[in-house]
């Protein structure tokens, strides 16, 4: 089931998310149901804060469409390691259509529990590590123009007030996506 998409700054985005606590039929649901708001968003992760569930979880698959899908969950994660700054052009679900280059980290090292609690390690690099941080840092209420410069960050900020319909429609307008946005004002996509 296609889930709406929050767009930033909805104030649940803007949040700390709380732990999960109960791992049951309906968190595995609840994951799939995000996998396919991902896929129909075409994005390569997808935090619960983005669906309008301020729960710390949040889903990634780097894979390209030549490749199997490579689909992971990660509940509750913890970053152990940040490591080889890089400069990355990102986007977000929650920003369709904007763009920017910002600092990041090419090495990453996550721990996390998967739907049914069990806990897990992972390493990742490049484009899968980039994708952990980025979803990870929603889950503490952020997003990823908060990482630019100061200057950068006011002049994307204002462009997105005055645009954030207008590139919604743009980006959601055929994927059969809604978004709810900060105003309260729902828009069919």
């Amino acid at each position: 089931m296609l889930l709406d998409i929050y767009v930033y700054p909805h104030p649940i985005l803007l949040k700390k998310a709380e732990p999960v606590t109960v791992f049951d039929e309906s968190l595995a649901r609840l994951v799939e149901d995000m996998a396919e708001t991902m896929y129909a968003g075409l994005g390569v992760g997808l935090a619960a804060p983005q669906i309008g569930r301020s729960i710390r979880l949040f889903i990634v698959d780097t894979s390209t469409p030549e490749e199997p899908a490579r689909l992971k969950a990660y509940v509750n994660p913890k970053i152990i390691l940040k490591d080889k700054p890089v400069i990355w052009n990102e986007g977000c679900l929650s920003l369709p259509g904007l763009y920017r280059d910002v600092s990041t980290y090419a090495h990453v090292i996550i721990e996390a529990q998967d739907v049914h609690g069990e806990v897990f390690r992972e390493e990742a690099h490049e484009l899968q590590a980039v994708a952990l941080l980025h979803e990870y840092r929603h889950l503490d209420g952020g997003v990823f123009i908060d990482r630019l410069p100061p200057l950068k960050r006011r002049m994307a900020q204002k462009f997105w007030s005055k645009h954030v319909h207008r590139e919604a429609e743009r980006v959601y307008g055929d994927l059969n996506i809604h978004c709810v946005f900060s105003d309260s004002e729902d828009k069919k996509k």
